[in-house]
């Protein structure tokens, strides 16, 4: 131990006698680990802000998709699996229909919801004034309605509104109606630049069956294409195998692939993964740098050795053996990498996080730096690695060195 401690003095001392050459070999390592640590670090907290954002929004929420036979989902399926189902916080048709709306300030789109009761738990934020619409009101066909926070905002001016009316005017139908509730405003950066990009709409949710009293229209409850489920429960995928396992035993079309799962959970997993290969590309070509620093560590050495000829000289004429040589100029080369691995650490987190407070500020979402410790150490080790390894050529070459041939260098 004292000897290995001995040649990281030797070793210390040869690599401080010049410090700019030093420097600028570990450079090509510096930049090499540094680029990984923050293409990492910004990769897992772009992830980790689009989970949280997407998340907050969709979370939990499962489409099921299907025709069976020359049969669409029913009202009475949907019905029946409310009823049947265990767990499920909302099991809903979602019709959707754009129309517009005319107050003092103007036409304003609608983006026209025809559901039932359970949607109210379709969004985590819940209302800010009122209620929300019962089972009862819905099977009746009330016209009544819950208004989004923007909406009435644009709308009304205020977002107090519980009673107020509003007239839609859906493709020459006139419907009126009894605001009864307010939905709070998303606090989602993804909801707030579609509102930019799109401008304010305002959002009404309506019991499907005032539709359908109120037009005579029965394709809203007759041809249902998709319905709407979220569930917290822990064994969501068994639940949504039962859903599709009860459609099909009601249309008998078991085994005939009729109704298809079309889940939130899904998509952020495929999102994810994405985002993890693109990652660990940029990471790979960022790694490329490091076999330029290793070369660059070669060549320094290589040099090293030439100017110390003699010194290698009398250290072998000495009695020094072939391995004492061998180890102190690998010594050398690992510590200039290993140093150069924890300042790249070092700027890479400081890079890693500069680059997330640029994301944030230019994309309005707030992304956190995320990097595992086991990573930074796993760079430092790794560049200490390169080093060696590109070190073993040059120690080689110094340790066979004839003693005569090289004190004849002098």
């Amino acid at each position: 131990m004292g000897q290995f401690l001995e040649y990281v003095k030797i070793a210390y001392k040869s690599i401080t006698s010049n410090k700019g050459r030093t420097f600028l070999t570990m450079l090509g390592i510096i930049i090499g680990i540094s680029s990984v640590i923050m293409i990492t670090g910004l990769g897992s907290g772009v992830k980790n802000a689009l989970d949280g954002a997407l998340g907050d929004l969709f979370k939990g929420q499962t489409y099921i998709y299907g025709y069976a036979g020359d049969e669409c989902i029913t009202v009475n399926d949907i019905e029946y699996i409310k009823d049947t189902v265990p767990d499920l916080a909302v099991c809903s048709i979602e019709e959707y229909m754009g129309g517009t709306a005319t107050s003092v300030k103007g036409d304003f789109n609608v983006e026209y919801y025809m559901v039932n009761e359970t949607y109210e738990k379709y969004a985590v934020e819940g209302l800010l004034h009122g209620r929300y619409f019962t089972e009862e009101e819905c099977d009746r066909g009330d016209n009544v309605a819950v208004i989004s926070e923007e909406g009435a905002q644009a709308f009304f001016g205020s977002t107090d509104v519980v009673g107020q009316t509003i007239m839609v005017d859906l493709y020459g139908y006139q419907l009126d109606y009894r605001i009864i509730g307010v939905r709070k405003a998303k606090d989602s950066v993804i909801m707030n630049m579609a509102n930019m990009m799109n401008g304010t709409s305002i959002k009404l949710e309506v019991p499907y069956m005032h539709f359908v009293n109120a037009t005579g229209e029965t394709w809203p409850i007759e041809g249902i294409y998709s319905m709407l489920i979220s569930s917290d429960s822990p064994d969501i995928n068994e639940t949504l195998k039962r859903i599709v396992s009860i459609l099909e035993a009601r249309h008998d079309v078991r085994g005939e692939d009729c109704f298809t799962i079309d889940s939130f959970d899904s998509y952020m997993e495929k999102i994810n993964q994405v985002i993890g290969y693109v990652t660990l590309f940029v990471g790979f070509v960022s790694a490329i740098s490091l076999l330029v620093g290793g070369i660059g560590v070669m060549n320094i050495m290589l040099v090293s050795v030439t100017e110390r000829t003699s010194e290698i000289g009398i250290r072998k004429a000495l009695g020094a053996r072939t391995g004492s040589i061998m180890t102190q100029f690998l010594a050398e080369a690992g510590m200039i990498t290993l140093v150069g691995g924890v300042i790249g650490v070092i700027a890479g987190y400081a890079g890693a996080e500069a680059l997330c407070l640029l994301v944030s500020a230019v994309a309005k979402i707030s992304v956190h730096i995320s990097v595992n410790i086991i990573v930074a150490l796993g760079a430092a080790l790794f560049s200490a690695a390169v080093g060696l390894f590109f070190g073993i050529f040059p120690a080689r070459k110094a340790a066979t060195l004839s003693p005569i041939e090289a004190l004849r260098q002098e």
